[in-house]
């Protein structure tokens, strides 16, 4: 797959501190010499001409510059952040097109987005040595089985706002393998294509009349490929359950008049495919892993099942719970409590069956894991039949899966909003939530839910955010797939454009993010710079990334994306290749020093 920002204090400037004695003149003295006061006025309004008409020489012109990608290099603005992470605000102007300053949690005001000479030069020349650095360490882990002559490192950085010539790296136009990196591209595409109000919408049609709380025929319901997973159910982010989010749907269907269907209920799969592995994923031995669950056009906690166990009484069962409710396989559950000993539980799918075995030791906490479900579809249709019968609602025939079938009025709708998964993709990687957003964009813009069609719609995202597509290549939403392709340079245009949107939008890709430090995938790293680095992680064997944003000490924010390509060999990614990461990203921050 793969810190709160600190505060300077300033003084305003009719403090005590801001008055040239450093303490406050008394009304008294302000009387009897009024003609010093006039004095005062004067010079610091001619001192505010001559701001203004630096600002109009100097600023102006750096902000008119074009990029290389195309599109204005204006001067996004993105809010200091508090101290717990979290962001406010967003991209901003002043009314008349002009970008005013930004930060990125940077503690201290910015003279300059661009930089100045011998900067440029100073940050390559110790981007470089670090890459370099890797690669030879690389080569002396392996035994010269990977290093300078078979892996790639791209790199490539420039501050927020700056000009074409600001950037700096290596590589930085050889287009990688991304591996989860590619969620950004997905994100970014969704948010510029869809808007941040766009939501999924399962349709639900009556394909008969309803008299005296009878449906008589079936409910057809229109596939949409929401995800249909709550992260937020418990703190580690999500049990599984899905029951808060059908709710509504329940309670509308209730409100149509319907609390017995005498036909099926049809799940109209349109123009998704059928439920199957991504173009050069991971090896079979792996397919169970959540890592690897299918996308669908009907799917509940992003086609997988939740497993929760908790200890009980030494020599007794442990708790287990199992979710979603209403699961549509048969179970085997034998997990015992024990005095003392390690957690092992193992769990897997099966013809038709989940099997939970294992043991858990008295003193330990709850744990909760993962699989994936072999038809999500499959797995939809038992969970909402479930809910519905929950709710009051029976349903007397079955489930059907069809594609283009007879309906009718709609009576209700299955409805989330695309932004509840921006955080399950980025900050968390979770591959299934990437693929469904990937897959919906393509339907909502080109009309058939296909990789190709995504793929259609991620060129147009680009093209409509100035971003160059040469040498892009997506196949999938997740990045798990080996035959994406991106360059860093086109990462740190892409990000560039997503943040100098309007407010809302650049709001929500910032803080979709990992924080160092802090959340997601960087919770345990770069915790010397916690809360300055803002990224999206990415691995898969012989391929690892870092994308996002560094809040420099010198008050710029540094737009990067680090890619490494290699040869697969196990151990590389966290002994070399994320210390290297980390180093450039920590050369970011302290750039000004």
């Amino acid at each position: 797959m793969t810190d709160a920002a600190s505060h300077s204090p300033f003084t305003p400037p009719d403090s005590p501190s801001g008055s040239p004695s450093g303490s406050p003149l008394s009304t008294g003295t302000l009387g009897r010499r009024p003609e010093r006061r006039r004095l005062r006025l004067g010079v610091l309004l001619a001192a505010n001409v001559l701001a203004l008409v630096w600002l109009w020489q100097v600023v102006t012109p750096a902000e008119a510059v074009a990029d290389e990608t195309g599109a204005a290099a204006g001067h996004a603005s993105v809010p200091t952040e508090g101290a717990t992470g979290g962001a406010s605000g967003g991209a901003t102007t002043d009314g008349s097109g002009t970008r005013g300053a930004r930060t990125f949690g940077a503690t201290a005001p910015v003279a300059s987005d661009r930089l100045q000479p011998g900067e440029r030069e100073r940050l390559e020349s110790k981007a470089r040595a670090f890459a370099h650095a890797a690669l030879a360490k690389a080569s002396d882990k392996t035994r010269g089985k990977v290093g300078p002559g078979n892996a790639t490192v791209a790199v490539f950085a420039r501050p927020l706002g700056g000009g074409p010539n600001d950037g700096f790296g290596l590589e930085a136009d050889t287009p990688l393998a991304p591996a989860s990196n590619m969620k950004l591209v997905t994100t970014a595409a969704a948010l510029a294509l869809l808007g941040p109000e766009w939501c999924f919408e399962t349709r639900a049609e009556a394909a008969g009349p309803i008299a005296a709380g009878v449906l008589s025929g079936d409910l057809v319901l229109r596939a949409a490929g929401d995800p249909l997973y709550d992260r937020l159910t418990n703190e580690r982010g999500g049990d599984g359950s899905v029951a808060r989010l059908l709710e509504p749907f329940c309670a509308e269907l209730l409100a149509a008049g319907v609390r017995e269907i005498h036909g099926d209920l049809v799940l109209d799969e349109g123009t998704f495919a059928p439920p199957a592995p991504g173009p050069a994923w991971p090896s079979s031995n792996e397919h169970w892993q959540e890592h690897c669950a299918l996308a669908a056009g009907f799917t509940v906690n992003r086609g997988c099942i939740t497993v929760t166990v908790a200890p009980g009484s030494v020599g007794g069962p442990a708790r287990v719970r199992i979710e979603p409710e209403g699961l549509d396989l048969a179970r085997e559950v034998d997990v015992d409590t024990r005095s003392g000993g390690k957690l092992e539980v193992h769990f897997e799918v099966r013809n038709g069956k989940l099997s939970v075995r294992g043991h858990v030791p008295a003193r330990a906490g709850e744990w909760s894991d993962s699989c994936t479900h072999p038809d999500p579809p499959a797995l939809f249709g038992s969970v909402l039949v479930h809910e519905l019968a929950r709710h009051g609602i029976t349903v007397r025939g079955g489930v059907r899966r069809e594609r283009g079938a007879r309906g009718g009025p709609t009576v209700a709708r299955i409805v989330s909003p695309l932004t509840r998964y921006f955080a399950a993709i980025n900050t968390d990687s979770n591959n299934a939530c990437a693929d469904q957003v990937f897959l919906a964009t393509g339907l909502a813009v080109r009309g058939a839910a296909t990789r190709a069609a995504g793929a259609e719609a991620t060129e147009l995202a680009l093209r409509t955010l100035g971003v160059s597509t040469a040498g892009l290549v997506q196949v999938d939403g997740s990045g798990l797939s080996r035959d994406d392709r991106i360059s860093a340079r086109q990462l740190v245009a892409l990000v560039e454009a997503v943040l100098a949107r309007d407010e809302r939008t650049a709001q929500l890709f910032r803080d979709s993010l990992a924080v160092a430090g802090e959340s997601g995938t960087l919770d345990d790293r770069l915790r010397e710079v916690r809360g300055r680095v803002h990224a999206k992680t990415g691995f898969i064997g012989g391929v690892s990334a870092l994308s996002g944003v560094a809040s420099g000490q010198d008050g710029r924010a540094y737009v990067f994306s680090i890619l490494v390509e290699y040869p697969r060999f196990d151990g590389l990614n966290t002994s070399v290749w994320k210390p290297m990461q980390d180093d450039v990203c920590k050369l970011l921050v302290g750039a000004g020093s």
